[in-house]
């Protein structure tokens, strides 16, 4: 008789059982199953990366130096679910070539490629768990640039730093990658995703395994446990494992594989059989640059996990240096961002959330101005100072990469800019230089420039003047000097003038006009003013006395107008002699006559007539003209004697000058008469 055993279990355990079976089975139906065939639909290749699908393998480097290429899972792992990924690996065929080959999940994006070169496409990735099969012996490496490690090429190692192996290769290790602050070789603390061997894990492979045969790799991942298992056969047939443990919170990991060379090389390779796993319905996020560059790493969460229907969420950080502009339009990435929280409508990839960001940018502004005074000698001004439009200049920095730009202006005092850091007004250019113009003196009636202080000016203008962001304010001076006087010569004419009236005012005698007498002196004009200096007058002259006429019956009042001394400060002289009619006079008796003397008689004489005895003259009935008595008397006048010659010539002399007198009276008094 055949024993039966028998076997007791509760009706909880089985009913757990008959749901974990269910879930098995519900998790098949979903699970992706990847080969050589569609290997491309499931993964894409980056940098030296190619693919064969007649072999499935993946030449992740050719044997060249510093190549870099990789190949990443385009949809994130549901880390609910277990997952396998068979393959090979060939790690090359030279012991001493570099670098290896790295394996990594992440909760990064399914885009995001770790750092090469020491950190086999590792280092840099989000809370990545890897593993890493390394050919080249690293030590430590600070980074080489203060830049976050999200904004540093993927190919440039140097710049990010690695972290020194834990062994001498080749070995095989589990990595992991923390957010850090790593000290740069100048000891300024930047963010790194840093890789690290995973303490404990490192198992050394033989050179032998660098044989350029493909080994035989697996990754195994039960969902259940969160236990992810690596293993690696060697050469010689030994099979290495690693272990570790998933943290719960990984929901959904991207996955990427990664190989590089530099002053080393090998051919590197991944042979795939197969692959299945189920996809998360997820999101990426990125935040860039306005030119689509990355510069920042973020995380989307999932409230109700990575499936479809379930939500997402994502935000925007505060990035040193940067300040958030929009979600990206189209114009940064040429991709329309998701919104920032929205429903998973999908299995996979469903889309990529895009925070967009400024450098925030700052910017310092200077304005230069140029001022030219128009002064004398003395200080004073002579004509309106100049003022040129000032001109501005807006240097703008970029905390980023601490580059400046400068632009100016003579328009706009202020500039807000956009987000490339541009001046947004009108009226900016792009320099650090640039002109005042040229000035042309003013010309200031009376004066002339004598000096200028302004560089590279002459007596005609201020020249131009090239200022810079560092310039001061421009003050200049244009001196200028009166121009010397004009010297003229100026003359004067002295006139002297004489008029001769009688007490009626009316004409006596025709005016005496002497010879005009001239002075000249220099007269000194100002030539700003206009105002007259007048030096001395020439030496003094004179006029001669004048006598004044005589007119008959009237007396002058003034029988002479004396020399005249003049100078150039003196006036025409003007004179005028008054007449005044003589008084009349009483007639005089005419002059008893003297007896002559007996005449001599001639031998033989005429008897004559009997003289009239002068002692007996007739009385005249009215005055006589003393002319007309003279001439009588000279008629009555008996000839002369013998003997009496002389005396008779004497006599007859006296009666004719007599006579004569009396005619020019008589003459003088009917003359008067008339004018009475």
């Amino acid at each position: 008789k055949t024993r039966q055993t028998v076997t007791k279990i509760s009706y909880n355990t089985l009913l757990q059982q008959l749901r974990t079976s269910k879930a098995l089975a519900t998790d098949k139906e979903v699970l992706t199953h990847v080969t050589k065939d569609n290997f491309l639909a499931y993964f894409s290749l980056n940098g030296s990366a190619t693919y064969d699908q007649n072999t499935g393998i993946v030449t992740i480097t050719p044997d060249e130096y510093n190549k870099v290429g990789n190949f990443s899972l385009k949809s994130k792992i549901d880390m609910n679910t277990s997952f396998t990924l068979t393959g090979k690996v060939n790690l090359g065929s030279n012991p001493n070539g570099a670098d290896g080959i790295g394996f990594a999940f992440h909760n990064g994006n399914t885009t995001d490629i770790g750092n090469a070169g020491g950190n086999l496409g590792i280092g840099g990735l989000q809370n990545a768990l890897g593993f890493k099969l390394d050919t080249w012996s690293n030590g430590y490496q600070a980074p080489q640039s203060d830049k976050d490690g999200s904004q540093i090429d993927s190919t440039n190692s140097n710049d990010f730093g690695w972290n020194g192996d834990s062994m001498n290769a080749p070995y095989g290790t589990l990595v992991d990658t923390e957010n850090e602050e790593v000290a740069t070789k100048d000891g300024i603390k930047v963010q790194r995703w840093w890789a690290k061997d995973v303490d404990g894990t490192s198992q050394a492979l033989s050179k032998s395994d660098v044989n350029g045969q493909f080994h035989d790799f697996t990754v195994d991942y039960d969902g259940d446990t969160k236990t992810l298992t690596i293993k690696y056969t060697q050469t010689s047939g030994k099979i290495l494992t690693w272990t570790t443990t998933v943290s719960n919170s990984n929901q959904a990991m991207a996955m990427i594989v990664s190989a590089s060379t530099g002053g080393a090389k090998n051919l590197q390779q991944f042979e795939i059989m197969s692959f299945d796993f189920k996809q998360a319905a997820t999101v990426n996020v990125k935040y860039v640059d306005t030119k689509g560059n990355q510069i920042a790493q973020g995380e989307v969460t999932y409230p109700n996990g990575a499936n479809v229907n379930g939500t997402y969420t994502t935000g925007q950080l505060e990035i040193p240096n940067y300040k958030f502009v929009r979600m990206d339009d189209g114009t940064a990435t040429g991709a329309k961002s998701l919104p920032a929280t929205g429903t998973l409508t999908k299995a996979g990839d469903n889309g990529t959330v895009i925070y967009v960001y400024a450098p925030a940018y700052t910017q310092t502004s200077k304005t230069v101005s140029e001022t030219i005074k128009y002064i004398d000698q003395d200080g004073k001004e002579v004509a309106i100072g100049y003022t040129a439009d000032p001109i501005t200049f807006v240097s703008v920095t970029n905390p980023v990469d601490n580059t400046t730009t400068t632009y100016y202006s003579t328009k706009a005092k202020t500039a807000t800019l956009d987000d490339n850091g541009v001046p947004t007004e009108a009226g900016w250019t792009k320099g650090d230089s640039t002109d005042f113009a040229d000035v042309v003196n003013p010309e200031v009636d009376g004066y002339k420039v004598i000096s200028n202080d302004a560089p590279n000016s002459d007596l005609t203008s201020v020249a131009v003047q090239t200022v810079y962001t560092n310039s001061s304010d421009l003050d200049f001076t244009v001196v200028y000097a009166k121009n010397a006087p004009t010297i003229t010569t100026e003359s004067k004419t002295i006139n002297e003038t004489i008029h001769y009236v009688y007490k009626d005012g009316t004409t006596a005698h025709d005016d005496y006009v002497a010879k005009p007498v001239e002075f000249t002196r220099q007269v000194s004009t100002d030539a700003v003013t206009g105002e007259k200096t007048y030096g001395s007058w020439s030496a003094d002259q004179s006029f001669a006395a004048v006598t004044s006429p005589v007119i008959k019956g009237y007396t002058p009042d003034q029988a002479e107008i004396g020399a005249q001394t003049v100078s150039g400060d003196s006036s025409d002289l003007d004179f005028t002699v008054v007449y005044t009619k003589d008084a009349p006079t009483k007639p005089v008796n005419p002059i008893q006559p003297t007896t002559p003397a007996k005449p001599v008689n001639p031998s033989q004489p005429a008897t004559p007539a009997k003289p009239v005895n002068p002692s007996q003259p007739a009385t005249p009935t009215k005055p006589v003209q003393a002319g007309q008595a003279a001439a009588t008397n000279f008629v009555d006048q008996r000839l002369p004697q013998t003997g009496e010659t002389d005396q008779q010539h004497m006599t007859l002399s006296g009666l004719l000058l007599l006579a004569m007198s009396s005619l020019l009276g008589l003459f003088g008094m009917t003359k008067r008469q008339r004018k009475e």
